[in-house]
């Protein structure tokens, strides 16, 4: 019995208070990270003559709009990942991606009436920007959020990945919306869908590795 206790006095001898992690700090960075990515892409690329102008089309406003409550409800469960509790769950993201599902149905919608094709939607200039502007720029965001979640206790590494990818998508997205020239339903639905589908993938592909205990 005396050799239990020595060996339990050892073990708790070189404990330290550990501090509690706050998901509002994970907010802050990923907040700063965005207007870190915003301020990059208006320096390098520049923002659209509107939105400097500081009156936007109704278009741009409502896709950032958009894009901004998709990132932040999904960056919302993916903070509530690094502290596990039992029976609590977050589901506002689901909305989110809901609301900006509302744009490829809109798209469709006007496809099937006979609407014309706008001519950005096979411009490979602005395909391409759109994507390397927006994905690395999620990449960014991605990256802090991901060193935020390894100081907590991720317990489903695979959800929390693509969550954070989803939200790094939405916000990188959001960053390339104040530059993007086109006020195309089409183009947005199809585009920035697939920039931010592809940045979910990301997240989902290299979170597990780092989150596992």
């Amino acid at each position: 019995m005396m050799n239990e206790d020595f060996r339990i006095d050892g073990l708790v001898a070189d404990l330290r208070p550990v501090r509690r992690l706050r998901p509002a700090r994970g907010f802050a960075l990923v907040t700063a990270a965005t207007l870190g990515v915003v301020a990059v892409v208006a320096v390098a690329a520049g923002l659209r003559p509107d939105v400097a102008a500081l009156a936007p089309d109704p278009l741009v406003v409502l896709r950032s709009a958009a894009l901004v409550l998709l990132g932040v409800a999904t960056l919302h469960a993916a903070t509530a990942a690094a502290r596990p509790s039992i029976g609590e769950h977050r589901h506002g993201w689901r909305w989110a991606l809901a609301a900006i599902g509302l744009f490829p149905l809109t798209a469709a919608i006007l496809t099937l009436a006979g609407a014309p094709t706008p001519h950005e939607m096979l411009s490979a200039p602005m395909i391409a920007s759109c994507l390397v502007i927006s994905l690395s720029s999620a990449a960014a965001i991605l990256a802090v959020l991901l060193a935020w979640l390894r100081s907590g206790a991720v317990t489903d590494p695979h959800r929390a990945g693509w969550l954070s990818g989803l939200a790094a998508g939405g916000l990188g997205s959001f960053a390339y919306s104040l530059h993007c020239p086109s006020t195309s339903i089409e183009y947005f639905a199809v585009w920035y869908g697939l920039a931010i589908a592809i940045s979910a993938g990301l997240g989902r592909l290299v979170a597990p590795p780092l989150l596992r205990w």
